[in-house]
This record gives structure tokens, sequence and C-alpha cells, in this order.
């Protein structure tokens, strides 16, 4: 039985876990409420969900805090470009709903935009988390990543998409459980991919931890 609840149980380390991923959700919500801060706190938490990807256990607390304050300027330019952008799809889509008649063109071109966002954006914070560049570099390699594993981001896409229907459009009780659950969930199915197509490209390039691309 003792071994049961040691330290070095599989329950133990399952628990373990579930607490690192409750503490770095938290981190990511706190770090994100200023809204134009989110592009940070992304990048923070995918450091850290990185390090954990890899079974590197260096702290969160500390981990996160050090990403939080070394990316600021980089994640606030982030943030600013993603909030940007993600306007720009919902403009088009007011638009189609609110002009009588429903004008298709704006549907149209609230579907390409939405498309455009996704490719230069899914991998973004993954990117600005594990290498150093400027937002132009980092979307351009999201989108050259995507398309070149169209076939793992397609499926991560509707693995996320799955996660957000599952805890945002479900009712209160999977809503309630989604604040505390769905983000670091979101984050840690992306750098599940992210890392594992990461490396793919730096055996490719002979390298460490540099630019992709």
């Amino acid at each position: 039985m003792g071994k049961f609840f040691s330290f070095d149980s599989k329950i133990a380390q399952f628990l373990s876990r579930i607490w690192d991923l409750l503490l770095l959700n938290l981190l990511f919500l706190l770090g994100s409420l200023p809204v134009v801060t989110v592009g940070v706190s992304a990048i923070a938490a995918y450091t850290v969900m990185h390090k954990m990807v890899e079974d590197r256990d260096d702290g969160i607390l500390l981990v996160y805090w050090r990403a939080f304050r070394d990316n600021l300027r980089q994640g606030l330019v982030l943030s600013i470009a993603w909030i940007l952008a993600a306007a720009a799809v919902a403009v088009y889509f007011l638009l189609f709903e609110s002009i009588e008649g429903n004008p298709i063109v704006f549907a149209i071109l609230g579907m390409v935009s939405a498309l455009l966002v996704l490719v230069h954006f899914f991998y973004i914070f993954a990117l600005a988390a594990r290498y150093e560049g400027s937002l132009f570099r980092h979307m351009t390699n999201s989108r050259s990543i995507f398309f070149r594993f169209y076939g793992r981001s397609l499926l991560c896409t509707l693995l996320v998409v799955f996660e957000v229907w599952l805890f945002f459009f479900n009712g209160w009780l999977l809503l309630f459980i989604g604040v505390f659950l769905a983000p670091v969930l979101i984050i840690a199915t992306k750098s599940a991919f992210a890392m594992k197509i990461f490396r793919v490209i730096e055996a490719e390039n002979g390298e460490g931890e540099n630019d992709p691309q």
C-alpha cells in the first residue's frame, strides 16, 4: 500500500503531472488578463510545455516567469498581430450577418482570412518559445511548417477544434471545467505535434534549437 502512494509510483507521477497542468493553466490565464499580454503568456506557457514534453522538469513557476520576462517585447508584438488578425476575420463575418441580403463576398473574405490566420499563427507561439526571430519570420515559418506537414497540422487542428467544442459548447459543467483545463490541453496538444516537427527539421539541419528555416 505504501508503494501505491509513494512518490515513485505511477499514480503519484500522474497526479503530479495533473497538478503541473493545472498550475500552468492558471499561470497562462493570469498572464493573459491584460489581454495584450496573451502572446507573452502563450510563449511562456509553450516554453514550459516544451520542457514537459521533453521530460525536462526545471520548475514550472521559474521557467514560466523567466520566459514571460524574456519574451515581453516579442510577445506584445505577437499579441497585437494576433488580435488584429482575429478581429479582421470577425469583422468580415459580422458584416456578412449584419448587412441586408448577407453579401456572400464577406463570407468568402471571412473564410479566406480565417485560413490565412490559421496557417500563419498556428505554430507561431510554439516557434517563438523555441527559436529567436521577428514577427515576419515566425509567421513565414509557421506557414511553411503548416503546409509542409499538412497531414499532422490538419490532425492537430481537428483535435484543437474538438477540445474547444467539447469544453465550450456542451453545457455549463464542461465550460466550468474547460476554464481550468482547456487552454493548457490545447497548448499541450499543439506542443506535442510541434516538438516532433521541430525535431525533424532540426535533425535535417544538423542543429539544435536554432531557426527551423
